[in-house]
């Protein structure tokens, strides 16, 4: 699969289509003349108005025909239709990747990267696991097998669709995920699920219908030659459902007091049923986070570092910048007191991330600090200067 970013402000319709279709037919040959030849078989443009060259994951995407090659590099009339989606293998797992979705091109040290990652989270069948920023649910799913749960937290659309997809086509029953920025739902996660016995949640997980995994992958889909507006997915569609059980028992309560004479009976069925709920809750959280390049939003790591609940954290970083910077926050020492970090005009304009980090730290709330224990670099770009870093925190 090949994505073109390109810019079509002031271009005429019809230019714009013989470009895409000149470009196709060079790179259908390209990939045809290669040695050995390149198995292309989606190409995709996505239209970014922007300066920046990181489109925004929802700007619109457009399928782009490609040209069957034929001997002499010449083309056939007929041009084959992209693919949606294309597919590759990690830990023996096969995973559904969309245009738009994040996955390591490099699949043979990303398997080992993530299984470093699950060696360090030391999971465990009592082990509740927090993916944040998940993409198509890669470390979740290659470690699920090791996890009691598994809940991913992913803001691109098509990649949930993915990742939902993905657990289903390898038979993996203990992983949820949940389409929204993670900090806007992790405070609330990180309570639901810690205040839901084990059993319960990953009954939710079992149960979560193919009708809204096909509902979410057709959306997506449907967003690939479109505008791409609608690329999120409502949280309150995803959000976890943990106040349902608390919500049947208090109704049951109800009834009961309506009807006097299976009051006596229906009160007992209500104890009966709380102390089956009071199962033993998930020993350990472990949270594993893989940031993009600007790294974990404050909110964020506010909300891991005042969890007590939360011991270990596995941080996967491609950028080692933001790693120090947000290592920085997590890790300072509480003061005793908050400091209520007061604004100069221009005085933090020049700070970088590990100098703002710093005056972060002096109004995070009073909590125990992680401690970093162990660093390793794993590199999933050779013969370039990018390489992945994975730290291990613990408290």
């Amino acid at each position: 699969m090949l994505i073109a970013q390109v810019c079509s402000k002031g271009v005429e319709e019809d230019m714009r289509s013989s470009e895409f279709k000149r470009m196709a037919e060079a790179l259908a040959l390209a990939a045809a003349s290669a040695s050995p030849p390149l198995p292309l078989t989606a190409l995709f443009v996505q239209d970014h108005l922007d300066i920046s060259n990181a489109a925004p994951f929802d700007a619109p995407l457009f399928p782009i025909p490609l040209p069957k090659v034929v001997e002499g590099g010449n083309f056939e009339d007929e041009c084959k239709e992209p693919e949606g989606q294309i597919h590759d293998y990690i830990s023996n797992l096969r995973f559904r990747i969309s245009p738009t979705a994040f996955f390591q091109v490099n699949t043979v040290a990303a398997e080992r990267l993530y299984s470093l990652a699950g060696d360090w989270a030391s999971l465990g069948p009592t082990t509740l696991l927090f993916d944040i920023c998940c993409g198509t649910g890669t470390i979740g799913l290659t470690l699920a097998h090791r996890a009691g749960l598994v809940v991913g937290i992913e803001m691109s659309a098509p990649a949930v669709a993915d990742a939902q997809r993905n657990a289903e086509i390898n038979a993996i029953k203990n992983c949820k995920f949940v389409c929204a920025k993670a900090e806007d739902v992790i405070d609330s996660l990180l309570k639901e699920y810690l205040e839901m016995p084990a059993e319960m949640a990953s009954d939710i997980s079992d149960n979560a219908s193919d009708k809204d995994i096909d509902d979410i992958s057709k959306k997506s889909a449907s967003e690939y030659g479109t505008q791409g507006n609608n690329s999120s997915v409502s949280t309150n569609d995803t959000k976890i459902k943990g106040d349902t059980i608390a919500k049947e028992t208090e109704d049951l309560g109800n009834m009961s007091s309506k009807s006097p004479g299976i009051s006596t009976e229906t009160n007992e069925l209500t104890e009966n049923k709380k102390e089956e709920n009071i199962m033993e809750r998930f020993r350990e959280v472990v949270v594993i986070v893989d940031p993009p390049r600007c790294g974990l939003h404050p909110v964020v790591i506010k909300a891991l570092r005042t969890h007590p609940c939360l011991r270990r954290l596995v941080y996967i970083s491609c950028n080692p910048e933001t790693l120090v910077a947000n290592a920085i926050e997590l890790c300072t020492p509480s003061t005793g007191k908050v400091e209520k970090v007061k604004g100069r005009r221009g005085g933090y304009r020049h700070m970088g991330n590990a100098g703002h980090a710093r005056q972060r730290a002096k109004s995070m709330p009073v909590s125990e600090p992680f401690c970093p224990v162990k660093a390793m670099a794993v590199d999933l770009f050779p013969h370039t200067s990018h390489c992945e870093m994975v730290m291990l925190l613990e408290r």
